[in-house]
């Protein structure tokens, strides 16, 4: 009995110590064998769990400001604007006087040939003009005649700007009321085109002239009001989250560094609540004066802009500054907190090109000078990112580093290439602001033509790398909207050539211009000796041919060729088409056979100019506008009266001006289309529900981004 007891012991004991290696092995955990333990690592769940904090304070300003009636109705908040907008005004009259100053210093010949070369001027109004020195009696007529005087004199500020030169012109320190009579006008302008440097301008100087005068143009029943008070309140600044995408940040675990890209700092709330310190008995609004001509809306007017000034006070303060030091401290301890990973630094790169992008969204329009200042920015973004990746210290973490840059610049072109782009109607895209450049001046120069030229020959590694930047690997979408633009000029028939340099005397330039209204001259300079240097622009018609031979046949738009694949009535098989005597034109359709395979016609129900330009095949023109036409080994029918005839004999004749490339290159995209349609209504049990799970994977991915 006792024996069996011991036995019996042993056993337990026994297994008690596998039970304890186990057990500490598993605690031990050597190599991490058993995986390491459960934390939260810098993934997209990490982003969405930092949206979900939506907004965080990191700085506050308490202050107080003193506002009255006046201030509202005047809104001196806009002082800096007008400031800026009187500069520029002031700027314009200034280069019209300069002009005036630069025409009589020539001769009087010179001016006679240069202001009235037909001689179209009466006797009296050439001298006065032309001939006469300036003076008050004919320099409105002189600025008139040489310049844009007309649209000047109806700039912003222009009146006050005048009044405001007058009287510092005459040392008077009246206000700027009201516009100048003719007369003083007329004498202000003499007396500045006289003046070499004119010091009496000062745009500070000016919006406080400005202002004062405003206060006394009020109306007596608005300038009657009497109401001042003090406003005390809160104005907090922080993060808002809910802005915040995985490709805006990166953190170098070995280091401890987060670096943040486009999340900047901004003003979330400024309020003027009734009580300030409602336990000291403290008012938010303390009333300094008032009179029976205010009532409750001019009331709330003064407390709405007792706001504004708060806000103001609080950004002339440091806020902004405030918060981000204050928010890099509070991220770095939440990203502790999430990851378990100790952040020692926080850099906040406040990216140029992601504050464009934000700005160009505004108004959900892209003009020429935004997008061009915009891709400046992406050609210097690049470099930078090659620099990184080339950066041989610290190998690994630039080029994480590159790689955030990268993924930023893409998410940034993405959002801007669904706007529309000045007139165009295509949206903004990689050539848009090149067909722009052609279409504003009416012609392609030597530069231009370069750099369509250009698209036809091997590219750089950093040609390349810009292109992919913008179409990711989608290489028919770039050729595509190439495609386009070139055909707009071949239609729209824009002369190509180069500007040519030349000089000539005054005599045979004024003799040359009278008799040729179609020559396009720039860059006109008249030199001494009277004689006049200048660039006209020759047409090269063999290069227009050259454009026509550039363009590739076909079209393409990504979701759009989504839809046709995936859709299986795009592309009908007729077998047999020996027993189809006629095929119907129909705009939304056009019919393929391929000579190696006559016992079958291929039916797309696509419309033919949504995959190529019929106007270049010479099949949709008045022009010859043949019904079928031989491609490659494929013959395209938009329509026959006879079939069996027309396959035996279809029409063989190449449009004018296309090469065989081009032609073999349409083939290739029609091929590309019925070839993907069969493969995607073809394929196995296991593709499709391979492509049924990453269909729900990036539906999910889409949901979720959604809500980042």
């Amino acid at each position: 009995m006792i024996r069996q007891i011991l036995g019996s012991a042993r056993l337990i004991l026994q297994i008690l110590l596998v039970v304890a290696a186990v057990v500490l092995i598993y605690m031990w955990n050597p190599m991490n064998v058993f995986g390491g333990k459960a934390i939260l690592k810098p993934t997209a769940n990490m982003v969405s769990e930092i949206r979900e904090i939506g907004q965080m304070i990191t700085a506050e300003y308490y202050g107080e400001v003193l506002t009255s009636i006046d201030e509202v109705q005047i809104d001196f908040q806009k002082e800096p604007e007008i400031a800026q907008l009187a500069e520029a005004t002031y700027d314009i009259i200034a280069e019209e006087i300069i002009n005036l100053r630069n025409f009589h210093l020539l001769t009087v010949e010179q001016r006679l040939e240069i202001g009235d070369p037909e001689k179209q001027l009466k006797r009296r109004d050439r001298n006065k003009i032309l001939v006469d020195k300036v003076g008050n009696n004919n320099v409105l007529e002189k600025l008139n005649y040489l310049g844009d005087w007309e649209q000047t004199s109806r700039l912003i500020f222009f009146e006050e700007i005048m009044t405001f030169i007058y009287l510092k012109q005459n040392g008077k320190s009246d206000e700027i009321t009201d516009p100048l009579r003719e007369n003083r006008l007329r004498k202000t302008l003499k007396e500045w085109y006289g003046s070499e440097g004119d010091n009496t301008w000062d745009p500070a100087t000016f919006t406080t002239d400005y202002f004062a005068s405003k206060l006394s143009d009020r109306p007596r029943s608005e300038a009657k009001k009497r109401l001042a008070m003090i406003g005390r309140g809160t104005v907090k600044a922080g993060f808002d989250f809910e802005e915040l995408q995985s490709h805006m940040y990166y953190l170098n675990e070995e280091v401890g560094e987060l670096h943040i890209f486009g999340l900047a700092p901004k003003i979330l709330n400024a309020d003027i609540n009734p009580w300030f310190i409602p336990e000291k008995g403290i008012p938010g609004f303390d009333l300094l004066s008032y009179n029976g001509k205010v009532d409750f809306k001019d009331s709330k007017k003064v407390k709405i802009y007792a706001v504004q000034k708060l806000k103001t006070n609080a950004r002339k303060a440091g806020i902004i500054e405030q918060a981000e030091l204050n928010g890099g401290q509070t991220i770095g301890r939440l990203i502790n907190l999430l990851t378990d990973v100790e952040v020692k630094k926080v850099f906040f790169h406040h990216d140029e090109l992601i504050d464009l992008t934000k700005e160009i969204q505004e108004d959900r329009f892209i003009s020429y000078e935004e997008a061009t200042l915009f891709e400046n920015h992406l050609k210097s973004e690049l470099e930078k990112i090659d620099s990184l990746r080339e950066a041989t210290a610290d190998r690994y973490n630039n080029r994480k580093l590159a790689d955030t840059k990268w993924n930023t610049m893409v998410q940034m072109l993405k959002q801007l290439q669904t706007y529309e782009f000045e007139s165009q109607v295509s949206p903004y895209n990689y050539f848009a602001t090149l067909w722009y450049r052609i279409a504003k001046d009416g012609l392609i120069d030597q530069e231009e033509w370069l750099a369509i030229e250009g698209e036809n020959k091997p590219k750089t590694p950093q040609k390349e790398q810009y292109e992919k930047l913008w179409i990711g690997s989608d290489s028919l979408l770039l050729k595509s909207q190439f495609n386009e633009g070139l055909y707009q000029i071949i239609k729209d028939s824009i002369p190509i050539g180069k500007y040519i340099p030349d000089t000539l005397s005054l005599q045979k330039w004024t003799a040359l211009t009278a008799v040729d209204s179609n020559s396009i001259f720039k860059e006109v300079t008249f030199l001494p000796e009277e004689k006049v240097a200048y660039y006209h622009f020759e047409q090269d018609k063999d290069t227009k041919e050259k454009l026509t031979q550039m363009i590739g046949l076909e079209k393409y738009q990504p979701l759009e060729w989504e839809n046709w694949i995936t859709n299986k009535e795009v592309i009908l098989r007729i077998p047999k088409p020996d027993t189809v005597n006629t095929l119907k034109a129909n705009s939304s359709m056009f019919w393929l056979v391929d000579k190696n395979a006559v016992d079958q016609l291929i039916q797309i129900n696509i419309p033919l100019d949504q995959l190529t330009y019929p106007l270049l095949l010479s099949m949709g023109g008045q022009d010859k506008p043949y019904t079928n036409m031989v491609i490659g080994n494929h013959i395209v029918f938009k329509s026959s009266d006879n079939l069996s005839l027309e396959l035996e004999s279809p029409n063989s004749n190449p449009p004018s001006g296309l090469s065989q490339k081009q032609l073999e290159g349409l083939e290739a995209h029609l091929i590309k289309l019925y070839t993907d349609h069969d493969s995607y209504h073809n394929r196995d049990f296991l593709t499709k529900a391979n492509r049924w799970f990453t269909s729900k994977m990036e539906s999910k991915a889409g949901i979720l981004d959604k809500f980042k």
